[in-house]
């Protein structure tokens, strides 16, 4: 294996363990419960389930697993305050 490959292993190791770095914009999933299968997705901040208990109270426990999985990668960074412009 060359120096260039070994490197972005490294790169990747590290990268695995800094959630931080990444954020979930829009997200998929086929989620098995108990039951069924249902589709949830994440959409900038929303969520959403084929089940029936989400349709009724717009949560439910796949939602809620996902988020528990997902937390540290669904928070977004908040953008730093914009520089004061000076008076002339």
């Amino acid at each position: 294996m060359d120096s260039g490959m070994i490197s972005k292993i490294e790169k990747a190791k590290r990268y695995a363990q800094e959630l931080d770095r990444i954020v979930f914009d829009e997200l998929k999933v086929t989620f098995r419960g108990d039951h069924n299968s249902y589709h949830v997705v994440y959409d900038h901040g929303t969520w959403s389930c084929q089940c029936e208990f989400f349709r009724q109270r717009g949560i439910c426990s796949h939602t809620m697993a996902m988020e528990r999985i997902l937390d540290p990668m669904l928070k977004r960074q908040e953008k730093p305050q914009e520089a004061v412009q000076g008076t002339a």
